[in-house]
């Protein structure tokens, strides 16, 4: 009865993690409408770039179609000021689901 008791809250526990599994949308295609708007807002850093910089940008967008950047997962700390301050409530004209999770992935070249 023991056993059983521990097999149904270990069951119980893997169905409401699946549960609330997310599914996150990549975007990458580099002629989306969106891709572009937020490349040109990521122009020009204000920092000097020595080497290759990459991230992935967890986002998601309100009701007024602003991101609200949720994750910069990346190495490095000045890539994730970089990102949030360039993006966080940046009013968009192309329109994506409210609500729904996006992945931007993101590369900061250097010019040598």
């Amino acid at each position: 009865m023991k056993n059983f008791s521990v097999l149904f809250a270990a069951l119980f526990l893997l169905g409401t993690t699946s549960v609330f599994a997310v599914n996150d949308a990549t975007i990458e295609d580099k002629t989306t409408a969106t891709s572009t708007e937020m490349t040109k807002l990521l122009q020009n850093p204000d920092f000097i770039v020595e080497y290759e910089m990459e991230a992935n940008v967890l986002f998601t967008v309100n009701d007024e179609n602003e991101i609200l950047i949720l994750s910069v997962e990346t190495e490095d700390d000045q890539v994730v000021s970089y990102v949030k301050s360039r993006l966080n409530y940046q009013t968009l004209k192309s329109n994506l689901e409210t609500g729904k999770q996006y992945v931007l992935p993101v590369r900061i070249k250097c010019e040598k």
